[in-house]
């Protein structure tokens, strides 16, 4: 299969994947627009969810959301109001991102053999505090970048006004 055509395939699963998952599980209902390659060499977000896998192809699918969205996105999964970024918000969109692998995972790999996933992996940022000159505290708000020399594939969606992104490196392995 021709990689463009492998790579609108694994979008649209992603996609159907993320919007069941979101539906049933989040309480959320999604819009996706159409997916795209960028070249940017990183994507500006406040919070990475990410899983990696190994296989005949190896890459990383990762949930990019706003902190404000995590919030939403906790909330709903534990059913509880969730009004700050705590450990329990970082588990949800750890387990957001890995439910969504790993859905994808079981479409794909009758395709595309067998593939491994890892631990999920979250990342979070914003108002970073630095201590400055005198002992007065400087706080910045700043966004994570997730910098990569291969083209990430992004699927946007939107629910409730606000945007996030699942994106996915993907690379066929030498072995």
């Amino acid at each position: 299969m021709a990689p463009d055509s492998m790579m609108e395939n694994i979008a649209l699963d992603i996609a159907e994947s993320t919007k069941i998952l979101f539906e049933t599980m989040v309480m959320l209902d999604l819009q996706h627009t159409a997916s795209f390659l960028t070249d940017d060499n990183h994507i500006k977000t406040d919070i990475i969810g990410m899983v990696s896998f190994t296989g005949k192809y190896y890459g990383v699918i990762a949930l990019f959301c706003s902190q404000k969205f995590s919030l939403k996105i906790a909330s709903n999964l534990l059913m509880t109001e969730v009004t700050q970024l705590t450990m329990e918000v970082k588990d949800a969109i750890g387990e957001i991102a890995k439910m969504i692998a790993d859905t994808v995972r079981m479409k794909i790999s009758a395709y595309y053999g067998d593939m491994h996933l890892s631990v999920p992996v979250v990342i979070t940022g914003g108002s970073i505090s630095i201590t400055a000159i005198n002992d007065y505290p400087a706080i910045s708000d700043a966004t994570l970048s997730c910098f990569s020399s291969d083209p990430w594939l992004i699927m946007p969606f939107t629910s409730h006004n606000e945007k996030f992104n699942i994106g996915l490196l993907l690379k066929e392995s030498n072995k």
